[in-house]
């Protein structure tokens, strides 16, 4: 998961556990225990996101990187290529050998 979501998910959460904290010491227990659970279960699921994610953004790189690989070989084909038809000889005079102009 990309840091600019993951620091807002644990960061908030955090936030809301210790206000469920806070809550829960100012005689409504019921709240604050119903609010920490939500701050707790919250907690653990942008834990959960954030280790399912993991896999999948090195997959995304592997892809990434196979594509950039894939590129390069056919890049240096081509250049192979040019360089192949630069050397060859070409059956056209060049533009000084050519006669005056009538």
């Amino acid at each position: 998961m990309p840091l600019k979501y993951k620091i807002p998910g644990y960061a908030g959460n955090a936030l809301l556990l210790i206000l469920s904290l806070i809550i829960l010491a100012q005689d409504s227990v019921i709240v604050g225990l119903l609010l920490g659970a939500l701050a707790l279960l919250n907690l653990y699921l942008v834990y959960k996101l954030d280790m399912f994610s993991q896999e999948e953004t090195f997959l995304a790189h592997e892809l990434q990187v196979a594509k950039m690989h894939e590129e390069l070989l056919a890049a240096q084909q081509r250049i192979g290529e040019l360089e192949a038809g630069a050397k060859a000889p070409t059956d056209q005079p060049e533009a000084g050998k050519l006669g005056p102009l009538h």
